[in-house]
């Protein structure tokens, strides 16, 4: 009662006349295992596959979380985000501005633990984001619960809540779509989930893991929005493998079609999860899996008067994995030619975690006049995914075109 939780008041269904796409909706409760059941798995990879190697975006229903659940860790979240801006201040990420990060000692506002501001983030024209959010550490591990973390009250009060659904998400939800992927990429049932996923316990370098996170979106100022073509988080792909985030009914999330660069608009599925494919995934099956580009803008007039509420799971591969398809050794991607490029560096996830992370809010990254932000070639990759689709888009013909930053 002391932390006045109450119920997040969502959003309508907006009248307005904007059609959403259509994201393949995977039923996790027609998985089931064993021998006798390896036909019906397979009938959900054959349907997975065409979302991964195409817009990298698909929806979850029948997922083992229920509604009450999303409805209680919303309320949380809520409270979380409200707390005084003097609490909030006590428990910072990182710096108040993406610029003023010292990256030797801290993972930034991005992805360290606690508090990321508003304003954080430089977008375009001088204008800045309208984003909190609160990130969550070392979900799978003892550790989370230490007495040495440093939790605001109520954050601590509610761990054992935020523990329960991460660990769910990932030791239950995750386990299913690899093995998923590993009958895709026609490898043993159960092989990406232990080379890349599987949590041991203390092991902090060599085990699967993720950052959870309560994401709120304030209204922007509408001058400043115009400023940024109404783009209240500019467009990117995650440097995660799978991101799961809540399905939410305002219209504001949209992703670039994979074949005609076009954005569009994800609908709402009451009680479903939107899962994206990020960087790590499109890397370990050498650009056959696609980390889509997406975005949030200014939703539709009649849901202006709400607030965007997410919650977020950015699921990774354990820090040691190399992001390269050669280890898969998968004959179906040998077949297909998706192999490793030979411009691309061997690295481990950790690398690409470390320096794709400190580029999101930068200001000679970000500060340029349409969508796509200056191009950063890192390990002989593009740090983002803008131009997957093209056939010829080679790292030298980007140089012919475009600003590409070296790092």
């Amino acid at each position: 009662m002391s932390y006045k939780l109450r119920p997040f008041i969502e959003a309508q269904t907006s009248k307005s006349n904007i059609k959403p796409i259509e994201l393949d909706a995977i039923d996790l409760s027609l998985f089931q295992e064993g021998p006798e059941f390896l036909s019906q798995r397979q009938e959900l990879a054959a349907k997975l596959e065409n979302s991964l190697s195409t817009y990298g975006f698909f929806s979850l229903i029948n997922h083992g979380i229920d509604l009450e659940t999303f409805d209680r860790l919303r309320s949380i979240a809520q409270s979380v985000l409200e707390l005084p801006q003097e609490i909030k201040e006590k428990h910072l990420a990182g710096a108040l501005k993406s610029d003023e990060e010292d990256r030797s000692r801290s993972l930034g506002g991005e992805r360290g633990a606690g508090f990321k501001p508003r304003g954080y983030w430089l977008m375009k024209n001088g204008v800045v984001d309208s984003i909190e959010h609160y990130n969550f550490r070392d979900l799978q591990q003892p550790g989370f619960f230490s007495k040495d973390k440093t939790y605001p009250e109520i954050v601590r009060h509610y761990l054992p809540e935020v523990a329960n659904y991460y660990r769910f998400l990932h030791s239950t939800i995750l386990r299913k779509l690899t093995i998923l992927c590993d009958i895709i990429l026609e490898l043993p049932e159960g092989f990406l989930w232990k080379n890349y996923f599987k949590v041991i316990e203390n092991d902090y370098k060599n085990s699967g893991n993720g950052f959870g996170r309560f994401m709120l979106y304030h209204s922007m100022d509408p001058k400043e929005e115009e400023k940024v073509d109404k783009n209240w988080l500019r467009g990117h792909s995650d440097g995660s493998a799978f991101t799961f985030i809540t399905s939410q009914p305002i219209l504001s999330l949209q992703i670039r079609d994979y074949f005609t660069g076009e954005w569009k608009y994800v609908g709402h599925t009451p009680g479903g999860l939107i899962v994206n494919i990020g960087d790590a995934m499109e890397f370990i099956t050498g650009g056959y899996f696609k980390s889509s580009i997406h975005r949030v803008v200014s939703p539709p007039d009649d849901q202006k008067k709400f607030r965007r509420l997410v919650l977020i799971y950015f699921c990774n591969p354990k820090y040691t994995a190399i992001l390269d398809p050669e280890p898969l050794n998968s004959a179906k991607l040998k077949r297909l030619g998706y192999v490793k490029p030979k411009v691309w560096e061997k690295i481990t996830f950790s690398q690409w975690d470390d320096e794709k992370g400190r580029l999101f809010g930068k200001k000679d990254v970000n500060d340029v006049k349409g969508d796509e932000p200056n191009l950063v070639l890192l390990y002989g990759r593009l740090h983002e995914r803008w131009h997957q689709a093209e056939k010829n888009f080679s790292i030298e013909e980007a140089k012919k075109s475009f600003k590409v930053i070296e790092v």
